[in-house]
């Protein structure tokens, strides 16, 4: 009950953290994946959430979301550089990469993983087999007018 109560607690800390962090420099797009990751995290049995600081779990959090969603790329719009996450939580880098690909292993992330990234990025990055054989990228299906 005790260890119950210290990830209830932690998982509302981080979520408080994220939403502050996403206010002043997410859109509520990637607000919400980067909440809806966290919830993710949260629902795993085997993944203790209460060592470390909240601070590295909120930052590695926000990590992965910019990482799946190409915001550390200068020509994205929402460019956010590592340096910007790791600064406003008062992490390392070093720190916050080695949790964001541990949260990714543990949570099987990949790249274009649906509900985390934009379905732009989603649909580029599926494949599709088509019952001839032929596979494509979900995107190009869509605009064949076959999905």
């Amino acid at each position: 009950m005790i260890l119950d109560a210290q990830k209830q607690t932690r998982i509302e800390e981080v979520r408080d953290l994220l939403g502050a962090f996403s206010s002043e420099h997410l859109t509520p797009e990637l607000a919400g994946y980067a909440l809806k990751l966290w919830e993710q995290i949260g629902r795993k049995r085997n993944y203790v959430i209460t060592g470390g600081a909240k601070e590295v779990w909120a930052a590695a959090v926000v990590y992965v979301i910019a990482r799946l969603n190409f915001l550390f790329d200068q020509k994205n719009p929402n460019y956010l550089p590592p340096d910007t996450i790791c600064g406003y939580f008062g992490t390392k880098k070093t720190t916050v990469s080695a949790r964001s690909k541990e949260i990714e292993k543990a949570c099987r992330i990949r790249m274009g993983q649906e509900g985390l990234c934009s379905s732009e990025i989603s649909d580029s990055l599926t494949f599709v087999q088509l019952p001839n054989g032929f596979v494509l990228t979900k995107q190009m299906a869509k605009d064949m007018g076959i999905m």
